[in-house]
C-alpha cells in the first residue's frame, strides 16, 4: 500500500512541494522532502524516520508531515503518526492517500471509532479514486472485527459460603395436620422444619460476543453446589445456563434469551426448567428506565408428573439510579398449568410485586436489599384436603458486602421467607444466614 500511495503523489508531489518550497523561498525543504521521499522509496524508513525528528522545524507543513507519517508508521510510531496525518487532513481535506493512512494509524493505536469516522469519510466522498475506496472499505471492515474483538469479554466469580438453615425441607411448624373426612394425624419428621449446617460452592461465568455495534450474544452460566452437614438427602446443585442475543439502538434496548435450569437432588436429576424470554429496556433519562419481559417455559419433574407443568409470566417495572443508589420496582404475573389431569390441582396462579434497594455505603461497604411479595392461588382443590389451596409469601433479602480490592469480597447474607396458607400444612418460615468470600477473576 506505501507502493500505491507513492505512486499516485508522484504527480502531484513536485507541485505541492515546489509551492511550497517557492513560498518559502527555501530550497532546502524541497531538497529534504526528496531525500525522505527516496529513502522511504528504498524502504530506509528508520533514517526517514530519524531525519524527519531532526528536521522538526517543518512540523505543519503537508507534504514533510505526509512522509513522517509514512516512516512513523513503518516503524511502528503509530502515535505520532496519528499526529502527522491529522494535521495533514486537516491542512489538505482532498489528501484521500493521507486520510486513508490516517485511518490506519488509528487502528494501530486501537482508536477504533475514529477509524471508522475517516474510513467512512473516504467511502461516501464522490471524489475519492476507487481504490482508495476500496482499501477504505477493507480498513473499515478490519475496524469492525477488532471492535467485535473489544468487546468480547470473559467475567468469572467463584464464592465460598459457609451458612445456617433453619428449615432446610420448608415443613411446616405443626405437629399433627387434619385431613376433611380422616381425622387428625401424626406428622412425620420429613414434614416438619428441621435445621442444619451446609456448606456452599457457587460459580458465575459469562462471556459476551459483539456482532455488530448494535448488537452482541451472550452466554452465561451459575452453578451452586448446598452440602449440609446432617441432612445429605437435601444436597443439591442447582444449574442456570442462559444464552441471549442483545440489541441496543438509541434509548431502546430488546433481547431473546433462552435458558435451561437442571436441579440434581442427592444425586439424582429432580427437575429441569426450560425457558423462553423476550423482552425490552427503555431509556426514560439519564437516571430511570422501564423495563419488561414476557416469559414462556416447561418444568418437567423426573420423580412425579404430577409436578409437570406449562407456564407464562409477565414481567415490567422501572429503575432508577443516582449516585449512591440503584432501586428498581417491579410486578411478575405468572400461570403455571399442570401438563396432566392427575396434576391440576398443582396449577396455580402467582402475582408478585418486588422492592430492590442496593447502596455504595462508603468506598469498600455495599448494601443489597430485595423485599417481595406473592399472592399464590391454586386452579383446582386439593385432593387430600378438598378445598382450593391458597399461599402468600414474605421474601426478605439482605446482604452486606466489603470489597477488599476490585476482585476479592467478603458478604454476610440472610434470606428471610413466610408462607402463610389456609392449608396449615404448607405454612412455614425460614431463615438462612450464611458467611461468604468471593473472587472475580
Amino acid at each position: 500500500m506505501i507502493k500505491q500511495a507513492l505512486a499516485h503523489l508522484l504527480c502531484g508531489f513536485l507541485t505541492v512541494v515546489s509551492v511550497s518550497a517557492l513560498a518559502k523561498n527555501d530550497e532546502s525543504y524541497a531538497k529534504l522532502l526528496t531525500e525522505l521521499q527516496q529513502l522511504i522509496s528504498d524502504h530506509k524508513f528508520q533514517q526517514a524516520y530519524k531525519k524527519s525528528h531532526i528536521e522538526n522545524q517543518y512540523l505543519g507543513e503537508p507534504a514533510f508531515d505526509f512522509l513522517l507519517g509514512i516512516s512513523a508508521l513503518k516503524t511502528n510510531q503509530p502515535a505520532t503518526a496519528v499526529f502527522a496525518f491529522e494535521r495533514v487532513v486537516e491542512a489538505s481535506p482532498q489528501w484521500y492517500e493521507a486520510r486513508l493512512h490516517l485511518v490506519r494509524a488509528y487502528l494501530m493505536v486501537k482508536n477504533l471509532p475514529a477509524a471508522d469516522t475517516q474510513a467512512l469519510i473516504l467511502i461516501n466522498a464522490a471524489n475519492t479514486p476507487k481504490n482508495i475506496k476500496t482499501s477504505a472499505q477493507s480498513l473499515l471492515d478490519a475496524a469492525i472485527v477488532e471492535q467485535q474483538r473489544a468487546g468480547r469479554s470473559y467475567t468469572q466469580n467463584i464464592k465460598l459460603a459457609f451458612g445456617v438453615d433453619d428449615n432446610v425441607n420448608a415443613g411446616t411448624a405443626e405437629d399433627t395436620i387434619i385431613i376433611p373426612n380422616l381425622g387428625e394425624f401424626l406428622l412425620s419428621p420429613d414434614s416438619k422444619s428441621t435445621d442444619d449446617n451446609y456448606m456452599q460452592l457457587n460459580y458465575r461465568g459469562s462471556y459476551s460476543h459483539p456482532l455488530d455495534q448494535q448488537s452482541l450474544l451472550t452466554l452465561s452460566v451459575n452453578t451452586a453446589w448446598y452440602k449440609f452437614e446432617a441432612l445429605e438427602q437435601y444436597d443439591r446443585v442447582n444449574t442456570h445456563i442462559n444464552a441471549a442475543y442483545k440489541h441496543k439502538q438509541d434509548k431502546l434496548s430488546w433481547y431473546v434469551q433462552a435458558g435451561v435450569t437442571p436441579l440434581v437432588l442427592d444425586g439424582e436429576l429432580y427437575r429441569t426448567e426450560s425457558s423462553l424470554v423476550t423482552g425490552a429496556d427503555f431509556k426514560l433519562s439519564k437516571k430511570s428506565r422501564l423495563f419488561g419481559a414476557v416469559s414462556f417455559g416447561v418444568m418437567n419433574n423426573k420423580l412425579d408428573e404430577k409436578l409437570d407443568n406449562t407456564f407464562i409470566a409477565l414481567n415490567a417495572g422501572t429503575s432508577y439510579v443516582s449516585q449512591r443508589w440503584f432501586q428498581s420496582v417491579s410486578i411478575n404475573i405468572k400461570t403455571e398449568n399442570a401438563d396432566v389431569p392427575a396434576g391440576k390441582s398443582n396449577s396455580r396462579n402467582i402475582l408478585g410485586m418486588y422492592y430492590q434497594a442496593n447502596s455504595q455505603l462508603a468506598e469498600h461497604w455495599q448494601l443489597l436489599t430485595l423485599a417481595g411479595y406473592q399472592w399464590i392461588d391454586y386452579q383446582d382443590e386439593h385432593p387430600l384436603f378438598l378445598k382450593d389451596r391458597e399461599d402468600n409469601l414474605l421474601m426478605l433479602t439482605s446482604t452486606i458486602r466489603y470489597l477488599i480490592n476490585d476482585d476479592l469480597a467478603i458478604q454476610l447474607a440472610a434470606n428471610y421467607q413466610d408462607k402463610t396458607s389456609n392449608i396449615s400444612l404448607f405454612e412455614y418460615d425460614r431463615l438462612d444466614i450464611n458467611l461468604s468470600v468471593s473472587y472475580s477473576f
